[in-house]
């Protein structure tokens, strides 16, 4: 029960609009910015839908993904209970990345429809996922490189758009969530823009969309349509498209359930330096469904690094070739191999994939990663600590700054963010790189010390263009310099960021709108 629930977790506090339930363990300043962050939620989403959500939400928010599955049966599936005006999350840094959405779902219940108040016919009584989750999508989207709309346009030119009709039916429950949520928030967002808030309320509270235009779902799906092809998009975003999109819903899967959870328990063994067990069970998995390219993925990247290195680097190479693979896991098996060659000593073929991988991507997370790795190729001096960080640690006591590392050196561990922060300040303190300041930020910020963030974020910001200060890094520095300002409350620091956003040959200049409105939403319901 929620009384249960709030008596395990230990601890509660109460903002403006929001009750927030939090384990005992959690820092006093992370637990104020739970509050903070669910109240300033509750406010932006009440102003893009236009309407008064309950006078308080509860907000429930677990230590991890089992705690939550022990106490309300839901592990990795954040969940909003309308009709009882409460969320159920893991905890997460500020912003939350999800709590925004599942506020959404809580405040659509005041118009939404039955019993559970939500989207639906038959009085809400058969559900409508589409709009249900359109509804939340579209109110707090995430910061992907491309909008919704963006996504939804560059299927359309890959002839990949479904009816729409298909979106906001059981047809929803069909394609792969991402591909379902995209289209959903992407559809919502455009109605909310061309006919208004009311009518998205009237919607979804039971008024048939056809009435609210006047004219067939088709026509109306005929001019959303029509609307995408003023869309501009960067180069490489339809290619892409298929790469994000085609992977199946879990309705299209084999054993789904299973081989997820097989190829967890194995990844857990390979960190753990099992890797017979680990061998075991990602056979298992692929016992199940052979086609399972993560599990092969995963399974060939270990080999690789733990087992048989030979075999490893040849199923890893043929994934990287078939072209039946979606391209986002050609090009995670390409990164694999890069890896490799950067840890066995072939820096200059690494640094050349990375660069060429993160030309092809428009996933602003990924292709960031790939240039900072394409940094420790090239620069010896920054190769200890962004390896540590990024790809293995090393089983031996860690090389030296500045110094080329053994190329039989054994980097069997995992990645090892806390050894690398000390090699990053080492990295740092000798040469003064703006890249190692970026990543120490990144680092900071990530375990809430927002101060020391913020000066090195700044500091990022203000140095001179260099190879290595790509546009994708100043951009995240931005973003994160934006969410430090926030959590600071830093009022004048919020006009800055916002100055750098808007301005019109700055970091944003020449990329999708995805990044640079989702700062600028984030200032907007943070500031003072």
């Amino acid at each position: 029960t929620a009384g249960t629930i709030a008596k395990e977790l230990g601890a509660e506090k109460h903002g403006a609009r929001c009750d927030v339930v939090y384990p005992a363990t959690t820092r006093e300043i992370d637990a104020n910015l739970l509050v903070k962050d669910c109240d300033e939620e509750i406010a932006a989403v009440e102003r893009r839908l236009g309407a008064r959500g309950p006078a308080r939400v509860r907000a429930f928010f677990f230590q991890d993904a089992e705690q939550k599955k022990r106490l309300m049966g839901a592990a990795h599936t954040y969940i909003a209970k309308p009709w009882r005006e409460e969320v159920y999350l893991q905890l997460g840094s500020y912003p939350h990345p999800v709590l925004g959405h599942e506020i959404a779902h809580v405040v659509a219940g005041s118009f939404g429809r039955g019993p559970f108040r939500i989207a639906g016919s038959l009085g809400g009584l058969f559900p409508n996922p589409g709009l249900i989750e359109g509804v939340a999508v579209a109110t707090s989207p995430d910061d992907d490189e491309l909008t919704d709309l963006e996504w939804a346009a560059a299927m359309k030119r890959r002839n990949a758009l479904p009816p729409m009709s298909r979106v906001f039916s059981v047809g929803f429950l069909g394609e792969s969530a991402a591909k379902s949520y995209t289209l959903a928030g992407a559809f919502v967002r455009w109605v909310l823009d061309t006919k208004g808030s009311a009518a998205v309320r009237a919607w979804y509270g039971g008024e048939p969309l056809e009435k609210i235009f006047g004219e067939s779902f088709a026509a109306i799906d005929a001019k959303f349509r029509a609307s995408l092809d003023a869309i501009v998009l960067p180069p490489a975003a339809e290619a892409y498209v298929a790469s994000k999109f085609e992977r199946p819903s879990v309705f299209g899967r084999k054993c789904p359930h299973v081989v997820d959870a097989l190829r967890k328990h194995a990844d857990t063994c390979r960190e753990g330096h099992q890797i017979e067990r680990a061998r075991g069970l990602y056979d298992d998995a692929l016992a199940l469904d052979p086609n399972e390219q993560h599990v092969l993925l995963a399974r060939g990247i270990m080999e690789m690094r733990s087992g048989d290195a030979a075999r490893g680097r040849r199923e890893v190479t043929a994934l990287a070739g078939d072209e039946r693979q979606p391209l986002a896991v050609r090009n995670k098996a390409r990164e694999a191999l890069a890896d490799d060659d950067l840890l066995s000593g072939k820096t200059d073929l690494a640094a050349s994939e990375y660069s060429d991988l993160a030309a092809q991507t428009p996933d602003e997370d990924t292709a960031r990663a790939l240039e900072v790795k394409a940094s420790a190729a090239r620069d010896p001096d920054a190769r200890p600590a962004i390896t540590t960080l990024l790809i293995a640690a090393p089983s031996t006591d860690p090389p030296q700054a500045g110094r080329r590392e053994n190329p039989t050196t054994s980097w069997s561990r995992p990645a090892d963010p806390a050894l690398a922060a000390s090699m990053l300040g080492e990295w740092r303190g000798k040469t003064g790189s703006p890249l190692a300041t970026y990543l120490l930020g990144k680092s900071e910020i990530a375990r809430g010390y927002y101060a020391l963030a913020a000066t090195d974020f700044d500091a990022v910001l203000a140095a001179p263009e260099t190879p290595e200060l790509t546009p994708r890094i100043r951009r995240e520095a931005l973003r994160q310099r934006a969410a430090a300002a926030c959590a600071l409350g830093d009022a004048a620091a919020i006009a800055r960021v916002r100055a750098l956003a808007e301005a019109p040959n700055g970091v944003y200049a020449g990329s999708a709108g995805g990044r640079r409105e989702g700062v600028v939403r984030l200032l907007d319901r943070c500031a003072p």
